[in-house]
């Protein structure tokens, strides 16, 4: 009875070596799995297609965003242009305006002080003067 107990034994601790030895090579192959899903995940065929399918439509909807941006600073740019121009038109035309107004102004000047004075007129409408004695 003592040997067959002692054979139950081996065998026992046998198995049990075996079932220690699984166990440890199951745990370490599971391990690696999860640290390498972790670092780098194991895609799919299926999956890697759809992602850069993903990729591609978000570089896609960038470079609209950029091409838009730039759109819109181009027309931006165009329209400060067209107001300065405008701005500038509008104080060239004031100056000349301006110059006119005076030009004008020396213009009637000049032909008041160029028209013939008619004595009569002056003396017409002033007070007599009179300067002291014997005048």
């Amino acid at each position: 009875m003592a040997n067959v107990i002692g054979k139950f034994q081996d065998e026992i601790e046998q198995t049990g070596g075996e079932v220690v030895q699984d166990i440890k090579d199951s745990v370490g192959e599971a391990i690696e799995q999860g640290i390498q899903s972790a670092t780098s995940p194991q895609l799919t065929p299926q999956q890697l297609q759809q992602k850069q399918q993903e990729d591609q439509q978000k570089e896609i909807d960038r470079q609209k965003q950029l091409a838009y941006t730039r759109r819109w600073l181009s027309d931006l740019t165009v329209a400060q242009q067209k107001v300065r121009m405008e701005n500038k038109q509008k104080e060239q035309q004031r100056l000349q305006a301006q110059q006119q107004e005076e030009q004008v102004a020396e213009m009637e000047k000049e032909e008041k002080k160029k028209q013939p004075i008619n004595p009569a007129i002056v003396y017409a409408g002033k007070a007599e003067i009179k300067r002291g004695v014997g005048g």
